[in-house]
């Protein structure tokens, strides 16, 4: 269990909107860690709210969605609008983790699916089961929103990959990404989403996926690819192409539509 206590530190980022920092110390990595938060006006504890998970890509960290890619600017706009629900989101560190358990990196996937859900819910006003809660992140963090949404079923009713690093064949300028990744063919199986999904219970999950046209990595065939296999089972999927490449271009252009999905009326 994560800690139950106050945070170790909580810095106020943004007034409005309400982006706040927090330190809390993660029980299964045995250090602090970091997490962005955006409240929505008129925020009440008291009150109940779905929470949104976003994982940041490799070599970013817990700013590179909130503030990064103005996720909070873009929820409170929608909210203005009218076209979304309030929500919390939640931006935390992952280092470059990928997002599971590894005997190299530490347990990245239960603190994602453990410490942090238990911390804020334990500290916030949340929805705190699957309806009201999702998981996303963009390349690095796709993947891992979409293993560990793939993995625990149980705890997201939504998952989004944003240019997830779904790797079909292609694996040029990555170094030893592959060895280190799915250093056997069993364990692929077992951690890349492409693979989870023939065998995961997603009937209860809607997943957005999406990627831009001239992707340097090529996701967009990962991503395609898995939006079939997905569909094919039944699950409810989307795949958006868009114009741009992996970069934060392209990200930023697209945040609404994010929370749309996640959120929209």
């Amino acid at each position: 269990m994560a800690s139950a206590g106050e945070p170790i530190r909580a810095q106020v980022l943004s007034a409005s909107p309400n982006v706040q920092k927090v330190v809390f110390h993660s029980d299964s990595l045995g250090r602090d860690m970091k997490f962005n938060i955006y409240l929505p006006p008129d925020y009440n504890a008291s009150k109940q709210y779905p929470v949104l998970y976003l994982y940041h890509g490799y070599s970013g960290n817990e700013d590179s969605w909130i503030p990064g890619l103005g996720v909070d600017q873009a929820a409170d706009e929608l909210l203005r609008e009218g076209k979304i629900d309030p929500l919390l989101i939640v931006a935390p560190q992952i280092d470059n983790s990928y997002g599971f358990n590894s005997e190299s990196n530490g347990p990245y996937g239960d603190y994602i699916t453990q410490d942090i859900i238990q911390y804020v819910d334990g500290h916030y006003g949340t929805i705190a089961d699957k309806k009201g809660r999702y998981i996303g992140g963009l390349s690095m963090g796709g993947w891992a929103a979409l293993y560990n949404g793939f993995s625990h079923p149980e705890l997201f009713s939504k998952a989004g990959g944003h240019s997830p690093a779904v790797f079909m064949d292609d694996w040029a300028d990555t170094g030893n990404l592959k060895e280190w990744l799915y250093p056997t063919d069993e364990i692929r199986k077992q951690r890349d989403p492409y693979y989870l999904a023939d065998t995961a219970d997603l009937s209860g999950m809607s997943v957005y996926l999406d990627s831009g046209d001239q992707d340097s990595y090529k996701f967009y065939q990962g991503a395609e690819a898995l939006d079939a296999k997905l569909r094919g089972r039944n699950v409810r999927s989307e795949f958006h192409l868009n114009q741009g490449k992996h970069d934060g271009a392209y990200w930023s252009r697209h945040v609404k539509d994010y929370l749309l999905f996640y959120a929209g009326k």
